[in-house]
């Protein structure tokens, strides 16, 4: 039997695909190569969100072709349409024959070029020709303009035609892709020109796979896009839609209706998507979690305007005090970008109000990297000094901290309910996540079977630097 082996950097959505390439993988008679066994196929899914991400792509391809040598190679995701021609580079280096090698991003069907390379293995036949005996073509027009025209003009939809998936594995949450694509143009983004189709899945075929996966043991559900506000829509530009939209709220709502599931939660929505059905819905549906993902990037309401996102300060801060009466202590986590270009002290002042207004559960803050074809790439020498940036980052890890510790303190005492995580190798302790997306810490007094994608119910014992610590009461719920 032919095995494979899949490596996955980046986002939720990412981490769904490379589910759904198993799937097809499987569904073709293969099946997943052990760790310490040799693979016939590696597939490695990159991300180019950053410059970190890319060389984390590009150092994950080199680490798993020297591991298990002598493998085909896919490379696939966002930065296989970026930046080709050095990831060709790499394989040549790594001396992976032209003939056992593809490289095929969101510019291309996936489900295609799975079948294409699968069958070249068998027939030894170039694996670098699409189904019409065309080369793949790499996403590299020569202009932002280019970039941009060639991105909207794309109706590729590159994992459309890829299976629905039964399980996530080493996970339990599963995540659904719902909704992909993004033509919004952030100035700061390199995902429009990279994910270039906006559209989204019917709900029956999600309802469909959510059920499965609910059946197969998963008892919380992510529902994820690459910009889930705009499901349902042919395009993520607020002002283009029809009418005020209630489809995501409608999905959220039949979702939690599915038995068996423990939670339903939304991935990183947009400020300007969460609307007032959405809120009721999340408040009215016990299975709906009371997280929201709302990423900032910048409380400078200049800041925000030059890197062209659909919000402004103000409604965000809005969108804050909605969710909040709303939704009983409702966790909110954000990115913050630190050091975007022109970024002053002043705005740097403004996104520190707003974090400490919001008293956000978590921030992810990282520093602006600029990257070559979009908007800001042209504003880089207008990016602040490095120190002023990690001095930046520094202070907004320190707002951090005393925020998300803020909001845990009133756990304390409480019972909560978690789904329990896998055990990490060695430690008697376990971990699960609530709700609200926060980490617990146990011990169990006595060894415990199966617990692993159990829901059960703790009672927290103390706030820390990280989560909470909680103790595992005699009872747990029957899921």
């Amino acid at each position: 039997m032919l095995r494979f082996d899949i490596t996955t950097l980046g986002c939720k959505v990412n981490q769904y695909d490379s589910q759904a390439i198993a799937a097809w993988l499987e569904a073709a008679g293969w099946a997943p190569a052990k760790p310490d066994k040799q693979a016939d196929l590696l597939v490695i899914n990159t991300c180019c969100i950053t410059t970190v991400a890319m060389a984390k792509s590009r150092n994950s391809l080199s680490r798993a072709v020297r591991k298990k040598p002598g493998a085909a190679v896919l490379v696939t995701g966002c930065y296989s349409d970026y930046d080709r021609k050095r990831l060709q580079k790499i394989l040549d280096k790594l001396a992976v024959p032209v003939d056992r090698r593809m490289i095929a991003g969101h510019h291309h069907d996936v489900a295609e070029n799975l079948r294409v390379l699968v069958q070249s293995l068998n027939q030894a036949s170039p694996a670098e020709t699409s189904l019409d005996g065309q080369p793949s073509i790499p996403c590299q027009p020569s202009t932002i303009k280019a970039r941009r025209l060639a991105a909207v003009k794309s109706n590729v939809a590159a994992t459309k035609n890829l299976p629905g998936i039964r399980r996530f594995s080493n996970r339990q949450r599963a995540f659904v892709k719902v909704q992909d694509g993004c033509d919004a143009f952030c100035s700061y983004c390199i995902v429009p020109y990279t994910r270039p189709r906006v559209w989204s899945r019917t709900p029956e075929d999600i309802l469909d796979e959510c059920r499965i996966l609910a059946t197969n043991g998963h008892r919380e559900i992510v529902l994820c896009g690459v910009f889930i506000g705009a499901f349902g829509q042919q395009t993520t530009i607020r002002r283009k839609w029809p009418a005020q939209t209630n489809a995501l709220a409608e999905l959220l709502r039949r979702v939690c209706d599915i038995d068996g599931l423990w939670r339903v939660r939304l991935s990183s929505i947009e400020p300007g998507d969460v609307t007032d059905k959405l809120l009721e819905t999340i408040a009215e549906c016990p299975k709906a979690a009371p997280h929201l993902h709302l990423p900032l990037q910048s409380g400078s309401p200049a800041i925000l305007r030059s890197i062209n996102r659909q919000y402004s300060a103000d409604q965000f801060r809005q969108t804050v005090q909605r969710v909040r009466q709303a939704l009983d202590r409702p966790a909110l986590t954000t990115d913050i970008i630190v050091g975007l270009p022109g970024e002053t002290n002043a705005d740097f002042a403004q996104t520190i109000e707003i974090a400490r207004e919001a008293g956000f559960a978590k921030i992810h803050a990282f520093p602006f990297s600029p990257i070559e074809g979009t908007a800001a790439w042209h504003l880089r020498d207008q990016v602040p000094p490095h120190e002023i940036v990690k001095a930046r980052m520094v202070e907004l890890a320190e707002i951090e901290a005393e925020s998300a510790h803020q909001y845990r303190l009133p756990f304390v005492g409480q019972t909560v309910e978690a789904l329990v995580e896998r055990p990490r190798r060695g430690q008697a302790c376990r971990q699960g996540m609530t709700d609200r997306y926060q980490a617990i810490r146990f011990t169990p007094t006595e060894p415990v079977r199966k617990l692993t994608g159990h829901v059960v119910c703790l009672r927290v014992d103390a706030a820390t630097a990280d989560g909470l610590d909680g103790t595992l009461m005699d009872h747990s719920i029957g899921l």
